[in-house]
Parts: structure tokens; sequence; C-alpha cells
């Protein structure tokens, strides 16, 4: 019998509530703008699904089992090193990376000028290549919390692989 490589997906999702007073980080990229989102940590909305979508594939629970938000240890943390946290677990594990496809939706601010450098950064934080990663970017349309810009959310879904030993 061959020892063929495991394929898993996983999908993640978060919704965040659009505040006054704090930075509006996406991604790992702080964007300039007049609101940010509300959170225990840094609400870093896209961050947060795809922390999901790697811990669904591999099977290793939710971003709430690892940082839970009642933790005063992960009040205003960085979602960027909570990533590197759970991806340096999965990588000692054995998954790599084949891609991950993500979308944020938000009425404002436009995300189109800022898709490459979120894209970037993501890539950078899994220590993959650009090209394995897409940031797509969808209005609201003016319907639901998030078309009237009450808060923005995010979808990721990854393509993890491992050899079977």
């Amino acid at each position: 019998m061959h020892n063929l490589p495991v394929f898993r997906v996983g999908e993640g999702h978060d919704t965040h509530r659009t505040i006054s007073g704090r930075p509006l980080v996406l991604g790992g990229v702080t964007i300039p703008f007049e609101f940010g989102l509300d959170g225990h940590s840094d609400a870093d909305v896209l961050l947060h699904a795809v922390i999901d979508a790697l811990l669904g594939a591999a099977g290793r629970g939710d971003i709430g089992e690892w940082f839970p938000n009642d933790d005063p240890e992960w009040k205003g943390a960085d979602s960027s090193g909570l990533l590197q946290h759970v991806w340096s677990t999965l990588q000692a594990d054995g998954w790599e990376l084949l891609n991950l496809d993500c979308t944020v939706s938000c009425e404002r601010p436009r995300l189109r000028d800022h898709k490459a450098a979120i894209r970037d950064r993501v890539a950078a934080l899994l220590e993959v290549d650009a090209a394995q990663v897409n940031v797509k970017a969808k209005s609201g349309e003016k319907v639901g919390p998030v078309g009237r810009g009450e808060s923005m959310a995010a979808d990721a879904v990854v393509l993890l692989t491992r050899a079977v030993d």
C-alpha cells in the first residue's frame, strides 16, 4: 500500500462590530480609517477567520478554545501573534498549507487598495508564497449589519496537506 498524502479542508468565519477609537486591523495590516473593530484582542476579523479555518482543517478545535475571550492574557492581543502560534503548532504536527482563500465583507472602507498588502502580510505570517493566498473584498450592498456599517465579517477556506507515516 502506498503512503498517499492527506488533504484536509477547513473553513472559518468571524464577525466583529465596528467601533470608534480603535485602529482598524485586517489581515495584520493597520488601515487608516475612522473606526476599528470591537473585540477582546485587536479584533482582526480576517486573521480570526483564518485561524479557525486552519484549526478546522487540522481537527484542532476553534479560536475560542485556544484564546478564550474571557482570559485576560489575550486582552488586546495582536492577532498576528495568535496566528503564528497556531500555525507553528500545526506545522510541528506536519501540516503544510496548499492554499488559503478568504473574503472580507465590509461596507466601508473600500479595500481595493489594501488587498495586496493584506495578502502579502498573511502569506508572510504563514511563511508561504503570496500566490498561495487570495484575498477578496465584498460590500454589504447596504443590507444587514455589514451593509449598514455596523460590523465587518470575514470568511476563510484553507487546504492543508501532510504526509502519512
